[in-house]
């Protein structure tokens, strides 16, 4: 099986357990506070609308060009699910959206600014950037601090690849 084609099943695994009623939110003491006025029913967080911020690059391994710096603007958007009205809308759905990150600054560039992005607890998201080919793809992990999200990502290509940090805030 191909690494998209697993992407892919893992995706529907999550997509299906949420469709179920399997994911839940609990609040746990101790933590930053939680603003359930941003979440769904379901206390996931909506990830629609546009995120701006700043991408790092922490190490590069066997790209075929040198990084020429060590952090780059980046601009992430995220579209409703479908002609959902806002109190339809699931925030467990899979986003689709574009992505505007000079990638080529860390030695690498992507076929695509496709993006698709879904929360993954109540306090996490997922985004996949360039999401249609098995190899040349940016995966990142986030969690949410307000309306800021902070995380990590991975370029993984044949042979190469890449590690970083970010920090994204929605635009109001």
């Amino acid at each position: 099986m191909t690494r998209t084609r697993r992407w892919f099943a893992q995706l529907l695994a999550v997509i299906s357990i949420s469709a179920l009623g399997g994911l839940s939110a609990r609040a746990q003491g101790g933590g930053e506070a939680i603003d359930l006025s941003r979440r769904g029913s379901s206390g996931l967080r909506d990830i629609s609308g546009t995120w701006e911020g700043t991408f790092r690059l922490d190490s590069t391994w066997r790209l075929p060009e040198r990084a020429t710096a060590r952090a780059t603007p980046a601009r992430l958007r995220f579209n409703p699910v479908g002609d959902a009205s806002p109190t339809t809308t699931s925030p467990r759905s899979v986003h689709s959206g574009t992505f505007e990150i000079d990638f080529a600054r860390f030695g690498f560039t992507l076929s695509t600014q496709d993006a698709l992005g879904w929360s993954v607890g109540a306090d996490s998201m997922r985004a996949v950037l360039n999401p249609t080919v098995d190899h040349g793809l940016v995966e990142a992990r986030g969690m949410f601090r307000g309306d800021t999200i902070v995380g990590v990502w991975r370029y993984t290509a044949d042979p190469g690849g890449a590690i970083g940090s970010f920090e994204i805030k929605k635009r109001q």
